[in-house]
């Protein structure tokens, strides 16, 4: 299983990346920096699930959400944020996001995203 990170921080990608690792020690990790190296990747690495931020700079999460849902209908894109606006939520599930998770991410946040990834 691949999945792909894709988030501005990369202290915030790293975290997540081991904090996942703990539950999914089988998966592939790759990691993005920004929007537009995350739709790069998405498209070169075709992962079975992305994690992907919604405020970045440049090429923002709502953004790499609608290209890749062009791109792949199917994809699996969990949106990952620390806005919590209502409006936000529901814009980003029009989109097609399979699920959305606010930040931070704790310990009991990442087994619930592992096993609904497990469960896929």
């Amino acid at each position: 299983m691949k999945i792909l990170v894709v988030d501005d921080s990369i202290v915030y990608r790293t975290q997540i990346v081991k904090l996942l690792r703990d539950n999914l020690p089988e998966a592939d990790f790759v990691t993005a920096g920004d929007g537009v190296a995350g739709l790069t990747k998405f498209i070169e690495e075709k992962p079975d699930v992305t994690l992907l931020d919604l405020l970045m700079p440049g090429m923002n999460g709502q953004e790499v959400l609608k290209k890749i849902k062009e791109i792949s209908p199917e994809a699996r894109v969990i949106v990952l944020t620390a806005d919590i606006q209502k409006f936000i939520e529901a814009e980003v599930r029009e989109l097609g996001a399979w699920t959305f998770v606010h930040k931070p991410i704790t310990r009991e946040k990442a087994k619930q995203v592992a096993q609904l990834i497990k469960g896929a």
